[in-house]
C-alpha cells in the first residue's frame, strides 16, 4: 500500500473511532476503561497517529458496544 494512501486510512478510522466515541458521549479516559486500553493510544487512534491491529480494534469496538465491522464502515 502506498505510504500517502495508508495514512488516509488511519484518518479516516480515527474520524470514525471518534465519531463513535462522541456519540456514545464517553471520554477519552471512560473509553479506555471499558476497552482495557491507555487513553492516549486512543487519541493516537482518532488522530491517525499510529497503525493498530485487528485485536485492537476488536477491543475498540468492545469499548464502544459496536460490532468491529461498523468502525470499518467509512
Amino acid at each position: 500500500m502506498r505510504d500517502q494512501e495508508g495514512k488516509d486510512y488511519l484518518l479516516r478510522f480515527g474520524k470514525r473511532l471518534n465519531e463513535l466515541r462522541i456519540d456514545k458521549e464517553l471520554s477519552f479516559r471512560k473509553m479506555a476503561q471499558n476497552c482495557k486500553l491507555d487513553h492516549s493510544d486512543i487519541k493516537k487512534y482518532e488522530l491517525g497517529e499510529t497503525n493498530l491491529t485487528l485485536l485492537v480494534i476488536v477491543e475498540l469496538a468492545k469499548g464502544l458496544g459496536v460490532e468491529p465491522k461498523e468502525l470499518l464502515d467509512f
